[in-house]
């Protein structure tokens, strides 16, 4: 795949997190304090695997320094 925002070609793989982690997306980062599920514009990209790693299929650009993930 190339990169939409140089033309480079990238390489393909996974974005992962650490253990017992998961990824989501919202407008803002909420605190610890709050339900991120509460937060404007979530989306749970990931579950939560707890002792396992997640990850999603991911491509990365590293001369423009961009991933593209899957969920």
């Amino acid at each position: 795949m190339n990169c939409p925002f140089c033309g480079k070609e990238m390489r393909n793989g996974y974005l992962f997190c650490t253990k017992d982690g998961a990824f989501s997306f919202a407008n803002e980062v909420p605190s610890v304090f709050e339900n991120a599920k509460n937060s404007e514009g979530f989306v749970k990209i990931t579950e939560l695997k707890l002792g396992h790693r997640t990850k999603a299929d991911a491509s990365i650009c590293e001369a423009c320094r961009k991933v593209i993930l899957n969920y």
